[in-house]
């Protein structure tokens, strides 16, 4: 009788070990690294202290500033779940609307407008169902079966079948590396709105495991950081900042190439290289660049880094031919007739295809912060009377995951 007792124990004991030991893997599994090459910061894209004074406002000053009191998340939307693949563009991108799987790109929109919403609400249940649904979309291997475009092989960073971009001198060719590009922007998105929102979300649930297993796998999918250029997330440098963060690498010294290859690229007459030629597209680009331009300024800030000397009087500069242009669209034209990778018309060259500010979210996050930061300039002024609080960039941001613009502008007009 005593040794069956004993051996009762026993079995009582291991249980519970193993029981201990998987709950510990899975928390380990959730936890961020904190090797001292790593500034104790949160997310690396916002500032510490920025956080600390957003949480510190009213929910219902919050509401207000981003634009969500009658806000009702778009599950109609959400539940179409992403595409097992993206297939179809064209190297311009204006053929949206034949492209497989491009409906996708709505969905994210709408499940990282949900998850600010759940932020700014404090909305408990709606973020389970958030995280339930990011299970889903991993459990099913979403967005996977898009053509691999990019590796991490630094001498092969793009692949051969890959290759041919812009063959067309209208963009009308077809482009793999388009479709395999909005894949990982939204992947990559949703790695974001992970370290931001659910790494330390109820870390004892087995659902973490597959959502990594599942997140992990597209950081395979871009390469590293090699030489600077606008676009494609400031040539890889974002999610590789963000993937050295949550393993707990130094990071900084990559943020110090960003931040020198960017001073380089803002050019002394406030035009940005390669983004204000853009033909009848240079307001959209240029305006797309000063996006990366002022996240390249946050992650400074966030991670405590000198700026070199003229950087923001050259980055003021563009955002002043950003405004110019806006008023008046010639004002970029000596810049946009060089037609880099773009259409333009010498018959009718003022002509810019650009949009209300109230419908930009992609890269939308500077019209927040430069009304932070420089609040007395006059270009904050005109933002601010050009925006509404229906404005995308409020809810959501196609880089950063979620509407990190509504932190901003939160803290930007508390008067409201």
């Amino acid at each position: 009788m005593i040794l069956v007792t004993l051996r009762l124990i026993l079995a009582i004991l291991m249980s519970l070990a193993v029981s201990t030991q998987a709950v510990a893997s899975t928390v380990k599994w959730n936890q961020l690294s904190t090797n001292s090459g790593k500034p104790s910061v949160k997310f690396p894209f916002i500032p510490d202290e920025i956080n600390s004074q957003f949480k510190e406002l009213s929910k219902q000053h919050k509401m207000q500033a981003c634009g969500f009191q009658n806000y009702r998340p778009k599950w109609d939307e959400i539940d179409m779940d992403l595409a097992q693949k993206i297939n179809g563009y064209n190297s311009r991108m204006d053929n949206w609307r034949v492209v497989e799987g491009e409906y996708s790109r709505k969905v994210f929109q709408e499940y990282s407008s949900a998850i600010t919403y759940s932020m700014v609400s404090e909305d408990e249940d709606l973020k389970e169902r958030l995280f339930d649904k990011l299970y889903q979309w991993a459990e099913s291997d979403a967005l996977t079966a898009t053509t691999i475009c990019y590796s991490r092989n630094p001498n092969q960073r793009l692949l051969p079948k890959c290759e041919g971009e812009w063959s067309d001198k209208d963009g009308k060719d077809l482009a793999p590396v388009k479709d395999a590009t909005v894949s990982i922007e939204i992947a990559i998105g949703l790695n974001y709105i992970y370290g931001a929102f659910f790494w330390d979300y109820k870390v004892d649930d087995l659902r973490h495991r597959k959502i990594n297993e599942w997140l992990k796998k597209w950081h395979l999918r871009f390469p590293d950081y090699d030489d600077f250029y606008w676009g494609n997330s400031v040539g890889w440098s974002f999610p590789n900042i963000f993937v050295k963060h949550q393993t707990g690498k130094n990071y900084q010294s990559l943020i110090n190439e960003v931040i020198k290859g960017a001073d380089e690229w803002i050019l002394e007459d406030g035009s940005l290289k390669d983004r204000t030629t853009r033909g009848n597209r240079a307001i959209w680009y240029h305006s797309s660049g000063l996006g990366e331009a002022f996240m390249i300024l946050e992650l400074a800030h966030a991670s405590n880094l000198k700026l070199p000397k003229n950087f923001e009087p050259k980055l003021l500069k563009a955002v002043e031919l950003w405004h110019n242009a806006m008023l008046d669209n010639s004002a970029i034209t000596v810049w946009a007739k060089k037609g880099h990778n773009a259409q333009f018309d010498p018959n009718n060259p003022d002509y810019q295809k650009y949009s209300r500010l109230d419908s930009i979210s992609f890269n939308g996050i500077w019209f927040h912060v430069f009304q932070y930061r420089y609040p007395s300039h006059p270009t904050a002024k005109f933002i601010k009377d050009q925006m509404s609080p229906k404005a995308r960039s409020l809810k959501t941001d196609g880089y950063l995951g979620f509407g990190v613009g509504c932190i901003y502008n939160a803290l930007a007009n508390k008067e409201m």
